[in-house]
């Protein structure tokens, strides 16, 4: 009897040894599986900023880019307005479209971009393009980033000329095939996600120069390239970077001011200091809602400048 109460408990004893080391085995694997999925899309975050380093539009008008990824990947972009603020990027991805996401993992923070996109966006492929944005001298490179596909319904051909010079693949202009995901429509339109009104009177190049996006019952003001942001991004994240450059605008002003004293010490006398002393005042804590009456002033410091001897810019 004692013998065989030894053997049972021996047995007793490698199996549930034997099952704890098992469970550990996997629980461990999976831990490490998660570890390596996280450092995996953190590093993948840090990637897309520098990714978007050549798409900078520097000097030119606009680049495209196109980011491709071999399982389904979901970008969230979380954007913050204290002073120049940050786009802090995280990416999650997940095998199997049955499957549930992954955790995200570590946020890259972004302090020198402006990223347009949704708060969370989620696909294979992912489309980029920049644009300058100019108030009225060079403030920032724009860059946007969608995973959807756009019809722009009743474009002027001064937007469709774009759309085809820019060569975007994710947009089509004038003759929507209807696959794509978001319909755009141009100052009217039937089915529309979000309707684009251009407001710029006499003395712009385009009605278009100035003027707002309608989505959701909600409106959002844009100038300049700023309408292609107000078009790709949520509207919080629109939001949150429109302050960022209008913060950014009035630094630059206040630089600009000391390069006329430069300018004055060397016997190249400008007048626009007062100006730009107004503009940097103006532009410091606006927001969206002030880009209709800015653009006035913008246009009103370009003149000026244009009429100096010597160009602040």
């Amino acid at each position: 009897m004692s013998s065989r109460g030894q053997f049972n408990f021996v047995w007793l004893f490698a199996i549930i040894a034997g099952g704890a080391i098992l469970f550990l085995a996997i629980y461990g694997a999976m831990q490490f599986s998660d570890t390596a999925q996280y450092q995996s899309d953190t590093e993948i975050a840090k990637s897309i900023s520098i990714l978007t380093d050549p798409l900078q539009a520097g000097f030119s008008e606009g680049s495209t880019g196109r980011i491709e990824f071999r399982e389904e990947t979901r970008i969230n972009n979380f954007c913050y307005d204290d002073g120049f603020g940050r786009n802090d990027i995280s990416v999650a991805s997940r095998p199997d479209a049955d499957e549930d996401w992954n955790l995200a993992g570590g946020a890259t923070s972004i302090h020198n971009k402006y990223i347009f996109s949704a708060e969370r966006s989620d696909g294979l492929d992912y489309y980029v393009f920049s644009k300058p944005f100019e108030f009225p001298y060079k403030v920032a490179d724009l860059i946007f980033l969608t995973s959807d596909s756009y019809c722009f319904a009743n474009a002027p051909d001064e937007i469709v000329d774009e759309v085809i010079n820019m060569n975007l693949p994710n947009v089509e202009a004038g003759n929507c095939t209807g696959k794509e995901n978001v319909r755009v429509c141009f100052g009217f339109g039937n089915d529309c996600d979000m309707t684009v009104y251009g407001t710029c009177g006499s003395g712009c190049d385009s009605s278009y120069d100035t003027g707002k996006v309608e989505r959701g019952g909600a409106e959002t003001h844009f100038v300049g390239n700023l309408m292609w942001a107000a078009i790709f991004s949520d509207r919080v994240v629109y939001e949150c970077n429109v302050k960022r450059l209008l913060y950014r605008t009035g630094i630059i002003a206040v630089e600009l001011m000391g390069k006329v004293d430069l300018m004055d010490a060397r016997g190249c006398d400008s007048n626009l200091k007062p100006s730009l002393s107004v503009w940097a005042s103006a532009t410091g804590n606006a927001s969206s809602r002030d880009l209709s009456g800015l653009n006035m002033a913008a246009k009103s410091i370009d003149v000026k400048n244009d009429k100096e001897l010597c160009g602040v810019w």
